[in-house]
Order: C-alpha cells, then sequence, then structure tokens
C-alpha cells in the first residue's frame, strides 16, 4: 500500500476531528459527553478552578449543552467511566481490566512503596464498617510517611495508595475531595465474582492501540511520550520502534506523512478512509456539526485538552507555542494565569486569559493575544469570537462579560455589541 501524504491542512482537521472539535460539536447532552470521552480515549481532570476545570472545559469545547453534572453522573451513577492515575485520567469502565494489569506490575514492582501495614488495615477496616469515606473522615494518625504522597496524613497515604495499586475506586466526590470506597463494590464483575484478567502483555498491546487512537497523527517520539503516561514507565526508543512497526505490520497502524515535515507518522489504519476524505478536501459525514462550525464560532481550548496535551506536538502541528504558565512566577507569564487558545477553524489563533469572578458573577478577559494581529479586522472572525465568548459565559451561569482587557479598541467595542446579541 502507499503513503498517503497530507496537507498540514488535512493533517490539523484530522487530528481536531478525531477529537471531536472540528468542525463543530456533533455531541450534545449526557449521552453526547459519554460519546466525546470514548472517541477522545480519555480526558484529564484538574484541580485548578480559575474558570471551569480542565475536564469540564474539555467537554464543553466539544458536547452542546454540556452540564458539569453529566459528567459526575457518568462517573459515579453509571459506573460507564472512572478516573485514575498519578495524572489523573477519566477511562471507560470497561478499560478497567487493562489497567487492573499496570496496577498489579505497579505493585509488584515495588515503583509505589506502601505505607505502614497498620494504617493500611485500619483504613480497610473503617471502609468495610462505615462504608465510602473521604480522606478528612479519618482522624489524623501517626507522622506521615516523608514520601512523595498526596497528603500529610498517614490515612491520607494510605487510602491513595490503595487506589494507586487497585484495591480501591473512586465511589464519588465530596465537593472535589475524593470518596474511596473498595473496587469489588463499584466496578462490574463477571461470573465468578472477580474482573476478567487481562495479563501485562496484552495491557501493553492494547494501551499502544489506545495511544494511536488518541494522538490521531503520532511521530514515534509523541506516541512514546504518550505512550509513557499509560504504561507508567519510560518507553525505550527500541521499544517504541518494534511496537508501532507491529502495529503497521498487523494492520493497526498505517504510515502517513505530511508535507513539509520530515519524520513520518503513523494513523490508525481503520481511519484511512476518513484521512482518504481530507485529502480530498471533502469533510467526513460522521463528523457533520449540530450547530455552528468553528468557522462561524470559535471555541477555546482547556490548557490540559488532548490536542494541545504534547506541546512539541502542538508546535509541529498547529505552529503555535503554548505555554501553560500556571506554575510560573508572575513577574515571568508572558501570557497569563489560565491561558486559553482560540481555536477558529483549523487553525489556533490566539490566546484568551479568562477570571471568573463568581460572587459578582463576571468573567473577566484578563487578557487577549492574536498570532496576526491583522484578524482583529476581519468582521467574521470577530463575530466568531463574539459567538465563541457567549457561549462561554452561558456555560459559566450566564455571567457578564468584561471585555476591558480587549484590544484594539475597535474590536473590542464590535464584540461588546456582537456579544449582547448573542447572549
Amino acid at each position: 500500500m502507499s503513503e498517503l501524504t497530507l496537507s498540514s491542512e488535512a493533517a490539523r482537521r484530522y487530528v481536531l476531528g478525531r477529537q471531536g472539535l472540528w468542525p463543530g460539536r456533533r455531541w450534545a447532552g449526557k449521552a453526547g459527553a459519554a460519546a466525546a470521552i470514548r472517541q477522545m480515549e480519555a480526558v484529564q481532570i484538574d484541580t485548578i478552578s480559575v474558570v471551569a476545570r480542565n475536564h469540564d472545559l474539555v467537554l464543553w469545547s466539544r458536547v452542546a449543552d454540556y452540564r458539569p453534572a453529566d459528567l459526575d453522573a457518568l462517573l459515579y451513577q453509571d459506573r460507564a467511566f472512572f478516573d485514575y492515575g498519578a495524572i489523573l485520567m477519566i477511562y471507560p469502565i470497561a478499560e478497567l481490566p487493562y489497567w487492573r494489569a499496570i496496577m498489579r506490575w505497579w505493585t509488584t514492582q515495588r515503583r509505589v512503596h506502601p505505607p505502614d501495614p497498620a494504617v493500611l488495615d485500619r483504613v480497610r477496616e473503617e471502609l468495610r464498617a462505615r462504608g465510602p469515606l473521604a480522606n478528612r473522615d479519618f482522624a489524623a494518625e501517626g507522622p506521615a510517611t516523608a514520601q512523595r504522597w498526596r497528603s500529610g496524613k498517614a490515612t491520607g497515604q494510605a487510602l491513595y495508595y490503595l487506589w494507586l495499586t487497585g484495591e480501591l475506586m473512586t465511589h464519588s466526590r465530596r465537593g472535589f475531595d475524593r470518596v474511596y470506597d473498595f473496587l469489588h463494590n463499584i466496578a462490574p464483575l463477571d461470573g465468578d465474582g472477580a474482573l476478567p484478567g487481562v495479563d501485562l502483555a496484552a495491557a501493553e498491546r492494547f494501551f499502544a492501540g489506545k495511544t494511536l487512537r488518541d494522538l490521531g497523527l503520532a511521530t514515534r517520539a509523541e506516541w512514546t511520550r504518550r505512550t509513557g503516561v499509560a504504561l507508567r514507565r519510560t518507553v525505550p526508543p527500541a521499544e517504541a520502534r518494534a511496537t508501532l512497526a507491529a502495529l503497521a505490520e498487523s494492520g493497526e497502524a498505517a504510515p502517513v506523512r505530511v508535507e513539509g515535515q520530515k519524520e513520518p507518522r503513523y494513523a490508525p489504519a481503520a481511519d484511512l478512509p476518513l484521512l482518504a476524505e481530507l485529502a480530498a478536501g471533502r469533510t467526513p459525514a460522521c463528523w457533520r456539526p449540530l450547530g455552528a462550525t468553528t468557522e462561524e464560532e470559535v471555541t477555546f481550548l482547556a490548557p490540559l485538552d488532548n490536542v494541545i496535551w504534547d506541546r512539541a506536538r502542538t508546535q509541529a502541528l498547529f505552529a503555535f507555542e503554548y505555554v501553560w504558565e500556571v506554575y510560573k512566577p508572575a513577574a515571568q507569564r508572558r501570557w497569563g494565569y489560565y491561558t486559553l487558545p482560540i481555536l477558529h477553524g483549523d487553525r489556533l489563533v490566539g490566546r484568551l486569559n479568562p477570571k471568573l469572578d463568581r460572587r459578582a458573577g463576571v468573567l473577566i478577559v484578563d487578557g487577549f493575544w492574536l498570532e496576526d494581529p491583522a484578524l482583529a479586522n476581519d468582521e467574521a472572525f470577530t463575530a466568531a469570537l463574539a459567538r465563541g465568548l457567549a457561549r462561554f459565559a452561558r456555560f459559566h451561569d450566564g455571567a457578564a462579560l468584561d471585555l476591558a482587557a480587549i484590544a484594539p479598541a475597535r474590536l473590542r467595542q464590535r464584540l461588546g455589541r456582537l456579544v449582547k446579541q448573542a447572549v
């Protein structure tokens, strides 16, 4: 089979479309949120709440009429998904047997050292006696061990260890605090009362394909970085070469070239018909949006969105530098604390730094930067930006918009008029 070559435009559209961002939102409601997560392969959870949290912004950008309550129901009532990992992600519950293989490997390899056995036993006893519990439900007991844990309490470290190694799962959340319960009380079991068994080799094969579907188009280095997150270990170059070659040999992966890029990429072979459509300049029928396209209404990408998660890849595919400056001192920030890339059409055209004053009910645009300043004079872009801002404000409980930081003044004034019409 000859190697397919894509234009930069077709490559961008495929990566965005496979992740549900282009040409517009194609899912709606709670069922749409579930479909989006499955299509994306994973959604990263983050605690920071400058505006909505990362996972909610990710789904808002893909799902019409998305509500955070829908995700809570999918996770903690329907049990269709679960959260897991030191880099905390949401995954389909059907994948749990593969993750269990990774959990077992971590435990046997002593990649995570257990806390005091007596504290582990006490936590287990309390959970059996009292049902699902959060860290705050335990009184402090003894000094915490000097390790890199997510809690300063010995019981908190025990809960996190038991969760990380698979004995516990997230039952629910109280505020944003995790409430724990035993895996067998939450996960679907087979007829013998146990999860279906998957060995480590099968799990690693599964994650090799999952990473490829997540990325859509991946160089070997990009695939290696993302797979390492799933396997929770470094993937050596020789292993990466052998695995991708095996995926190509088995027909699961297909080599693809992107014009202007030296290094070949791999795509899921099942997506070759989609890639052919895009290469011919057509939009796949299955990607038809429910409403406005991203050309007609911009959207804002969450800082940990799958599309921009790998910053080097974002630069290579979109010619867009994205730095999440949340951990930088204020004086060292070039853009802002919680800057969101602006998606217009199939391009990342600028950055928005939002801030939500919850008490006053005002969504503040605290910073705004366009890659090409001339875009401020484009009437179609201005209208698309206004519609995107209006939707963003509605998602934040109909917050009023403060656009004072947007420049030039002509753009700010026109946006103000258009946003009022769109709200």
